[in-house]
């Protein structure tokens, strides 16, 4: 098809830009809600070619929208921009590229736009590793008039469909009595004890659980000094599961093992929500067909392991709730032990096999684009699969 050809042509011609935007993102990272610079980069790339540019919304200052197109598109697609990073491993999930490849596309795509009769968003998302910036972005009604969204995530395999998990993350502190852990330990109420027994109760309750669902975390307050018993202690928690009603009942046998730690040890606790809840990911089978069929005409073999199997949770899950979406991998490297949210997946991530990543997602997104924008009938059958799943949704809920 000569726009496809025309888009290959044009992320080629666009290789040191994307490279550098990706490379850019790499050298600064930036946690969650903390993103400016990347914000920043991403944003004058955009405006640099005529996209009309609105930063700052769903009230996160990190997030933007940039768009371009015909004012009544026969459709709209956007594509998302993660570029948060993770504490001390920096782009240890390589959302440098996935910034650079939704970019690349978007940028392939803009002079083809008169002619296809279509508008494009570029929606830089905040916050995907902590807090979930893209939930605050649907609720702002960003996505209401978008008639598909895509993006490509790196990681150790090429997949086109993955299940995502349910998640919510939680902040547990127990609150207890300082004493003197040699001369009056019965003075004290131990906070770090409760802790402790929290951990104990999880551990005794995952034998209970499914097979889909996690729960983990850490301990980051334990105390002051091994002297002093404690007066508080606080940990975060992460709960998954496959579907919402199972992570409902999750939590609340979460919350009964605090509160039992806190009986147990005299000490009183507290529970706070840490960002929003997680949705699971609805992958749109239509749309993952398509963009399947451009990956594999690009030579990228597709390696479809099991979906439900190693698996993690995103905030483009409550995305694909409102909107049909794919969210499908491109291997960063050769080694399928090189995995995300590893130093040797940071690492790549910023070299040449990044590179190599970027410019093969950003071409299988604008060719995806292309099927859309041209083939009234493949976007009702999305539409309609959308749907269809939707009512599903609905009538068992």
């Amino acid at each position: 098809m000569p726009f496809k050809d025309e888009i290959i042509t044009a992320v080629d011609r666009l290789t040191s830009t994307l490279i550098t935007a990706s490379r850019f993102l790499h050298l600064h990272p930036e946690l969650a809600y903390e993103e400016r610079e990347s914000a920043q980069h991403l944003t004058a790339l955009l405006k640099a070619h005529d996209f009309d540019v609105i930063q700052g919304v769903g009230g996160l200052p990190t997030a933007f929208v940039a768009k371009v197109g015909v004012e009544h598109p026969s459709a709209a697609i956007a594509f998302l921009a993660e570029y948060d990073a993770l504490p001390s491993l920096g782009h240890a999930c390589g959302h440098n590229l996935i910034a650079a490849s939704s970019v690349g596309a978007a940028l392939a795509l803009q002079p083809l736009l008169p002619a296809l009769g279509g508008q494009i968003l570029v929606i830089g998302c905040p916050a995907e590793e902590k807090g979930g910036g893209k939930i605050a972005l649907v609720k702002a009604g960003l996505f209401t008039n978008v008639d598909a969204v895509l993006l490509v995530h790196p990681s150790n395999r090429t997949e086109i469909f993955k299940s995502a998990l349910a998640m919510r993350a939680l902040r547990v502190e127990f609150f207890g009595k300082a004493s003197h852990a040699a001369a009056a330990p019965h003075l004290g109420i131990n906070a770090l004890d409760a802790v402790v027994l929290a951990f104990t109760h999880l551990n005794a309750l995952r034998q209970q659980l499914r097979d889909d669902a996690r729960i983990h975390g850490i301990i980051t307050d334990g105390g002051r000094a091994p002297n002093i018993i404690p007066d508080y202690a606080a940990a975060r928690f992460c709960i998954r599961a496959l579907d919402l009603d199972y992570l409902h009942d999750l939590h609340r046998r979460v919350i009964a093992c605090f509160e039992a730690a806190a009986q147990a040890t005299g000490a009183t606790v507290a529970v706070q929500e840490e960002g929003e809840q997680y949705h699971p990911m609805e992958c749109n089978r239509a749309l993952g067909a398509l963009f399947r069929a451009n990956l594999e005409a690009l030579g990228e073999p597709v390696e479809q392991t099991p979906e439900d199997e190693e698996t993690g949770s995103t905030d483009v899950g409550n995305v694909s709730q409102v909107v049909p979406t794919i969210h499908p991998t491109i291997a960063l490297t050769n080694h399928v032990d090189v995995v995300c949210h590893s130093a040797a997946f940071a690492q790549a991530a910023g070299g040449p096999d990044g590179d190599r990543t970027v410019l093969t997602a950003a071409k299988a997104l604008a060719m995806t684009a292309i099927d859309l924008f041209t083939d009234p009938a493949v976007r009702r059958q999305v539409q309609e699969e959308f749907e269809q799943r939707l009512s599903r949704r609905f009538s068992i809920g």
